[in-house]
């Protein structure tokens, strides 16, 4: 097992034979409700396949397949995954396994909880919450713990196969830990079913990781993966570069939950539209309501729900914007009353 692996706990190595070949395949669940509309999902979280994530699981098949051709997995390798929806209907269309054979839940593979704003906050602005030291949403799960139940899980499911190769269909954060188990500590993007091979020439001291794909020709192709990825900084528009500009003329409703902005008259309609679309997928989701995200003239008006509301006043709270209460504005014409 590779030192970034280890963290004080049993090492596979030791239950393996030295020069055993290892394999674990592990994919990332389908696309979702939640993903389609850009707001997380954690482990009591439970949306369902849309019809892309559905088609996502039936193209990763066919790199099943191909593994089948090779040897390497049949019909009895097992599978490890969680009782969620999005999990469960993956692992089936992966493997072809419409009644789930040699299925096995196994609860630590869950996605990290993700507390009173699961399923509510959004994945461009949970980025920008992360990137607050000290700070983390109400009742979620502390990282490493997530990540230990994660490495506890690989450690007994790896030494109990004995050199069999294991299948593992999880969640994005799940994916990140495995990957992280592997070598790969953070940069690695994790897409939504697409298969990763890990394999150990030395029964676990070290391993190498590769994502899979399958060519034109229906090859399957393997890309080794560095253990050192890059990350790639973000060229959208963040929620803070917007309240920095536009927090004078902002004020948010504690009654009805309305976020509204005031821009300048003389601004191009074209640039309001977009910023009223940003702050729109920022709060809301990619998948927001008409009529939720209403722009009258140079004022952008944005109907939250309460916890909405809440997230918005949190983040401005942190990082030291203040949002005006519409109840205390003394010009009326400055005033939106819906």
């Amino acid at each position: 097992m590779s030192s970034s692996a280890n963290n004080d706990r049993p090492n596979t190595s030791s239950c393996t034979a030295d020069d055993e070949l290892l394999h674990v395949i592990f994919i990332r669940h389908g696309r979702t409700t939640d993903n389609a509309n850009g707001v997380i999902s954690g482990g009591t979280a439970d949306p369902e396949l849309v019809p892309e994530g559905r088609d996502q699981a039936k193209e990763a098949h066919k790199v099943y397949k191909a593994l089948e051709a090779k040897g390497i997995v049949n019909d009895d390798t097992p599978v490890f995954t969680t009782d969620r929806r999005r999990a469960v209907d993956t692992a089936k269309l992966f493997t072809g396994r419409e009644n789930g054979e040699n299925f096995t839940i196994d609860p630590r593979l869950l996605e990290r909880l993700l507390g009173d704003w699961d399923s509510t906050l959004t994945e461009r602005l949970q980025k920008e919450i992360k990137a607050i030291p000290g700070f983390s949403p109400p009742t979620e799960e502390n990282p490493s713990d997530h990540k230990a139940h994660v490495f506890e899980c690989l450690d007994q499911r790896i030494a109990e196969a004995h050199g069999q190769p294991i299948i593992i269909v999880s969640h994005g954060g799940t994916t990140r830990r495995i990957a992280a188990y592997f070598g790969i500590e953070e940069g690695l993007e994790v897409q939504n079913a697409v298969p990763h091979h890990a394999v150990s020439n030395d029964g676990g001291k070290s391993w190498e990781l590769k994502r899979f794909c399958v060519d034109v020709k229906g090859q399957l192709q393997e890309e080794v993966l560095p253990k050192k990825l890059v990350k790639v900084a973000s060229t959208e528009r963040t929620m803070e570069s917007i309240l920095a500009e536009h927090a004078p003329q902002a004020c948010l409703s504690t009654i009805d939950h309305v976020f509204t902005i005031a821009i300048e008259n003389n601004t191009d309609k074209e640039a309001i539209d977009a910023l009223a679309n940003d702050i729109g997928q920022l709060l809301i989701g990619k998948s927001y309501d008409a009529g939720t995200v209403v722009v009258e003239g140079a004022v952008v008006e944005v109907k939250l729900d309460k916890m909405q509301a809440e997230i918005l006043q949190q983040y401005a709270n942190l990082i030291g914007i203040e949002i005006t209460d519409t109840s205390s504005f003394k010009d009326e014409s400055k005033a939106i009353i819906i």
